[in-house]
């Protein structure tokens, strides 16, 4: 175990919150210098190559191309730049072992940027993009990685000018903002956007026990991202189509996925890393990736909604 599991370890059994201030200071303490680095210097292509080698040197491929891919979207100016991506690109994973969750968002927004973009390449900024496995999806279009603990970008000060993308992409982050800001970062994820927004996002569903839901995996999983989503509520899409109409811009939502499917999902993940059964999550993964992608979308219980806000 290391350092960082043993002190998360710790904080449980003290009855520390991930949000508690003690949390904050230790996280600082333990950050990447590299990550402080981007942070006061955010569009520096050089310092994105630097934390895409060093992530490929750890094992971190989808991070690594995510990061090489954010470092020639800034400039970077190299020799034969096609050699070094094709070496990024060779070192991924076979994206269908991805666990199914995850596949099946990160599916979702590749085929909707190809719709979109109409089959043209286009440049993509991905706000709250974790380790950046989007990228892996979508290698044909210029993109930019934004993720404050993974690579140093801020995503609520985007420093970005205006119209600078043409599409903004943002999955399962809106309900980790408090409902007072999420019109700010709604502002500020479309003003970067020439073409449009694109969010694949939970929302609340009556009759689906959103708030027993969330209890239940925290209980299960101490799942942090669960907590915040409890933390902030889920956001609705009536409000969401209320932010379109007041701005008098174009919204298009579909349905995502399948609740009850992502939800079992997130216990066989929980109970399979606890028996440290990767082979056969693998497996697993595969198959669902490989033959369900189609058939999951639940018009009236999905696990979340497809949104693009443009203009009219």
């Amino acid at each position: 175990m290391n350092l960082k599991s043993t002190l998360k370890q710790g904080l449980k059994f003290l009855g520390v919150t991930e949000n508690h201030r003690l949390v904050q200071q230790i996280r600082k303490k333990l950050e990447d210098p590299l990550i402080k680095k981007i942070r006061n210097d955010p569009l520096n292509p050089l310092l994105h190559m630097e934390k895409a080698e060093r992530a490929a040197a750890k094992g971190n491929h989808y991070l690594a191309f995510a990061e090489f891919k954010t470092a020639c979207h800034l400039g970077l100016d190299i020799e034969q730049p096609e050699q070094l991506e094709e070496r990024y690109r060779l070192a991924l994973p076979e994206k269908s072992t991805l666990n199914h969750n995850l596949y099946f968002r990160l599916k979702s927004l590749a085929d909707e940027i190809q719709r979109r973009s109409n089959g043209s390449r286009c440049s993509v900024l991905d706000v709250g993009g974790g380790s950046g496995a989007l990228a892996s999806f979508i290698p044909e279009h210029s993109y930019c990685l934004v993720e404050p603990t993974v690579n140093g970008i801020s995503g609520t000060d985007l420093p970005f000018a205006d119209r600078s993308f043409d599409l903004v992409v943002s999955c399962h982050v809106l309900e980790h903002i408090h409902p007072d800001e999420r019109k700010l970062f709604l502002n500020q994820l479309l003003s970067r956007a020439k073409t449009g927004l694109i969010l694949l996002n939970p929302f609340e569903v009556p009759g689906t026990l959103p708030n027993e839901r969330l209890r239940l995996v925290i209980d299960v999983t101490d799942a942090p991202w669960a907590k915040e989503h409890l933390d902030c509520s889920l956001p609705k899409i009536d409000d969401l189509k209320a932010y379109a109409l007041e701005r008098e811009l174009k919204m298009d939502i579909r349905p995502n996925g399948t609740m009850t499917t992502s939800l079992a999902y997130v216990f066989l993940m929980h109970f399979a890393e606890m028996s440290s059964s990767k082979e056969a999550v693998s497996k697993i993964n595969t198959f669902f990736n490989e033959n369900y992608f189609e058939i999951l979308d639940s018009p009236s219980f999905p696990n979340a909604y497809l949104v693009f806000i443009g203009a009219s």
